[in-house]
């Protein structure tokens, strides 16, 4: 047994992968769906498991003797209530959901403003944290809070369904704003002052924890052999991709994770939760070897993709994404941007309220010409995610008193070699652009690291800068 299967669920899609750091492949793919009910925005968990059921049954009857493991990484903030036999109290609230509007303040004040939330926590403040959500039921489902026993994240849940073994995994824990960096606990007095039940919170597990073998009935379900074990792998996709960032043993290296959201930032030792980083708007995550994941969430390709989604059920049929890039160049001269950071790009396309009328009024307000055209939306998008980048550099070079040269671009929105260019160019850093696909290989990382195939996380990410693709792009 030397491969390992990460299951990596994104906001948009999923895959299912098999191998090892050399090489993996994706057994299946399915789109991860969420469903607008009654004016709530949901998670379907129960087709998402499903799907992974697939996926592993897929990945067992390829090698049906060769796989040792299993981890799983989802996006951030979401989560369960479960009752104490463990059923779901309420559906899973997507975090694009809007019920958490105006909730930062209220809490922010019930909590004694937020600067004690931040140095307490080191979470940036997005209306989408746990905190927020779980106020909002609080505030909207009290029964579903009286009902439940315990609260799992989206992978703890679905862990918990593979193996029966219910338990909280860090990085993925750091990023609910009630986790305490310095402690390495949840924040309990910010918890007990919230009016939360304690018991709700579990004991929390590092990256890397073999949590226990599969269920029975899920072995059987999918063939899979006797012995084959679950890991709390690096539960938050972000913490997956950082571990695969290919640097160079004592190196601090400079990345972005890019995906559906950016996520830009370096690792640290100990969490830095001053007056700066918190006006900064950075945040502190915990990452797979247990430094903090010093950061800034800048929307991604989400924007972009919500685009593309409209466009195509307006015309009903798939857009050419070669295509939409060779518009994308020919458009180069229009000279629009837009500011990602603004909230309203952050909900879904309503039937009312479409992404690119949002650009179109965003570009209203700021006196700047409407896009024409599809490649002229996608250069309005690029160039404001690259100036959204380079301030958060310079954001980030005030706060650590440091300067950078190099920037590392991971995950999915690295294949977009016209972002890669254009951040290289406004930054004046040299981008390296790779590994694709980052959040799976750092999920096999930390499950070899686990299962004693890697002495270190280190060793994996010398593996990753050796045997995985890296395009160079220059200022």
């Amino acid at each position: 047994m030397n491969k390992h299967i990460a299951i990596d669920l994104g906001a948009s899609n999923g895959r299912v992968l098999v191998g090892d750091l050399k090489q993996f492949e994706v057994v299946h793919r399915f789109v991860t769906h969420n469903e607008q009910i009654l004016g709530s925005f949901y998670w379907n968990l129960q087709s998402l498991f499903s799907e992974i059921k697939t996926g592993l049954k897929k990945a067992f009857a390829l090698y049906p003797d060769q796989i040792s493991s299993i981890g799983i990484d989802t996006w951030g903030v979401d989560y369960v209530l479960t009752d104490e036999k463990g059923g779901l109290v309420s559906l899973c609230y997507h975090y694009r959901d809007s019920r958490t509007d105006g909730m930062i303040e209220k809490v922010s004040s019930r909590l004694g403003g937020k600067m004690r939330i931040y140095e307490r926590t080191g979470i940036a403040f997005q209306p989408f944290n746990t905190l927020y959500q779980l106020a909002a039921m609080q505030q909207d489902r009290p029964d579903a809070m009286k009902a439940a026993r315990h609260y799992l994240s989206v992978p703890d849940l679905l862990a918990y369904w593979l193996c029966s073994v219910m338990k909280n995994e860090r990085t993925h824990a750091s990023t609910t704003q009630l986790y305490d960096p310095r402690t390495g606990d949840w924040a309990w007095d910010l918890i007990d002052e919230m009016q939360f039940d304690r018991s709700l919170f579990g004991r929390i597990v590092d990256s890397g924890t073999i949590l226990g073998p599969l269920t029975e009935e899920v072995a059987h379900e999918v063939c899979a052999p006797k012995g084959v074990v679950v890991i709390a792998s690096a539960a938050h996709d972000t913490a997956s991709a950082v571990a695969a960032v290919p640097a160079a043993e004592g190196e601090t290296p400079l990345y972005i994770s890019s995906g559906t959201w950016s996520l830009l930032g370096v690792e640290l030792a100990s969490p830095l939760t001053d007056a700066l980083a918190m006006e900064s708007g950075f945040t502190n995550e915990i990452a797979a070897s247990g430094n903090v994941r010093f950061l800034k969430n800048i929307m991604g390709m989400w924007i972009q993709q919500e685009c593309v989604r409209h466009w195509e059920r307006e015309e009903g049929q798939p857009i050419s994404w070669k295509e939409l890039d060779e518009q994308t160049l020919l458009c180069q001269d229009y000279q629009g941007y837009i500011d990602p950071a603004d909230g309203r790009f952050l909900k879904p396309n309503t039937y009312d309220n479409l992404m690119v009328d949002r650009i179109n009024s965003w570009c209203d307000e700021h006196g700047i010409a409407r896009p024409s055209s599809k490649g002229e939306y996608m250069v309005a998008i690029y160039r404001g995610l690259a100036r959204a980048y380079e301030k958060a550099i310079k954001d980030l070079e005030d706060v650590l008193k440091t300067k950078f040269t190099s920037l590392y671009i991971i995950g999915g929105g690295c294949k977009n070699e016209i972002l890669d260019q254009w951040t290289a160019s406004l930054t004046g850093l040299t981008v390296y652009a790779g590994p694709v696909e980052a959040t799976a290989l750092g999920n096999l990382v930390v499950q070899a690291w686990a299962t004693g195939e890697l002495s270190s996380l280190q060793e994996g990410r010398d593996r990753i800068r050796l045997e995985q693709k890296v395009k160079v792009f220059q200022s």
